[in-house]
């Protein structure tokens, strides 16, 4: 009886309170699709970069954040400021830091998608 009394509670919290904070993950998600779609036209159209290259640094960036979602704030911001050094590096400056901002809001996106909104 008492665990009907704690289901109905929390049904009743997220109703109330949820509405609100289930939208938050959809939002990062809209605005991440956009930026990726975004940085894989203008890589192609302005920078010249070759769609396979474009490609496959904008999945790997998507995949390090997955991969490292659990780790301290502090090594993304090297992670970060090491794709932009490796656009220096390679000559491809304008692209990497587009391809570095597409980890940051992979790793925001990550963190909305994780957080218990009650």
């Amino acid at each position: 009886m008492a665990e009907e009394k704690t289901t109905k509670k929390r049904f009743s919290l997220s109703g109330k309170l949820g509405k609100k904070a289930r939208v938050i993950p959809f939002i990062t998600l809209g605005i991440f699709i956009v930026y990726v779609v975004a940085t894989f036209v203008v890589s192609r159209i302005f920078f010249s970069v070759p769609i396979v290259a474009a490609g496959a640094m904008i999945v790997l960036a998507c995949v390090l954040a997955a991969l490292l979602n659990q780790i301290p704030i502090w090594v993304h911001g090297l992670f970060f400021i090491g794709m932009i050094v490796a656009g220096v590096l390679f000559g491809y400056i304008p692209f990497m830091v587009m391809v570095a901002f597409v980890y940051l809001l992979a790793v925001v996106l990550l963190y909305a998608w994780m957080q218990d909104y009650k």
